[in-house]
């Protein structure tokens, strides 16, 4: 394992107006998002919603049109060298020589970083992810190059985890097991900037999460416990209707015969006191998840 590094921030990632514009068309749009030091970030969005292009340039693959961005406090454009050295990455697409095999490619990896152990740390990892470690990128499914990218991202010890769709692919027992790793390495100190489409994933592990649709971030939320997000209320009568709804604060609100569903953000003493004034066949009262969170925001 690596000695700790310190480099005298607490903002790992600092975006600022980060743009990208391709023909004219804004694929991000002014960006401003900071990932502390040591949380689980989510960054969520539908396909096409700028998630990879983001990521791109804080790895400087492609250059901003404007705006600026920076990993351990040194510039993203002009240290990216410096900051690639600390940085582990899994893209969403991942890509080898087809004629390697997952060990040429871990001890390569291992080597190019100076893993001290690189033999039981590779075995490790091996063992636990269940990686044929010789058999040739060619031959293996989706699932498994994913399994080899997240190995080598994980064999150096990264100050900084940047996973753009890391589950695609993977079977539900690896899922878990890569999040309980996850898990793990941030309580040693690891700062990890989860991209996905996952909810449950996110909601589940994730300190905060950003909300981005067509370019452009319009939400980031805490996710400790479900504590800051809004209330999901479900009720059941038949003397109400949308304006009453509206009225007492609800948002997104959904109708299926006399049962009613809305987003509640308001003082809950209150909302009570209206709605004895109603007839109430049933009513639920629970924290929004992240997948009506996620609905409200893209509907």
């Amino acid at each position: 394992m690596k000695e700790s590094r310190c480099f005298g921030v607490s903002a790992i990632i600092e975006m600022n107006q980060l743009t990208k514009t391709y023909k004219g068309v804004n694929a991000v749009e002014k960006v401003s998002l900071n990932i502390e030091e040591g949380e689980i970030f989510g960054f969520i969005g539908p396909n096409g919603a700028g998630k990879s292009t983001t990521i791109k340039m804080l790895l400087n693959f492609i250059f901003p049109t404007s705006g600026s961005a920076s990993i351990f406090g040194l510039d993203c454009v002009t240290d990216s060298l410096a900051i690639k050295k600390e940085v582990g990455y899994v893209s969403s697409d991942v890509r080898y020589y087809q004629d390697m095999t997952s060990r040429d490619i871990f001890k390569y990896t291992a080597d190019f970083h100076g893993i001290r152990n690189k033999e039981q740390v590779i075995d490790e990892y091996v063992s636990y992810f269940e990686i044929d470690p010789d058999k040739k990128i060619a031959k293996l499914s989706l699932g498994n190059k994913k399994k080899v990218a997240i190995v080598s991202a994980l064999l150096q010890n990264p100050k900084l985890l940047i996973l753009d769709e890391p589950t695609n692919g993977l079977d539900p027992m690896i899922q878990h097991r890569l999040f309980e790793v996850l898990e793990a390495k941030r309580k040693e100190g690891m700062t990890i900037f989860l991209s996905s489409h996952d909810l449950h994933e996110i909601q589940a592990h994730c300190d905060r999460a950003a909300f981005i649709k067509n370019g452009q971030i319009i939400s980031v939320e805490s996710l400790q416990k479900g504590q800051d997000l809004e209330k999901k209320v479900m009720i059941k009568a038949s003397n109400l209707n949308k304006e009453q709804l509206v009225a007492l604060g609800g948002s997104n609100i959904q109708q299926i015969d006399n049962q009613w569903s809305f987003i509640f953000q308001g003082d809950m003493n209150q909302l009570m006191s209206q709605l004895t004034q109603l007839e109430i066949q049933d009513l639920v009262i629970q924290p929004l998840d992240l997948e009506d969170k996620f609905l409200s925001m893209y509907e």
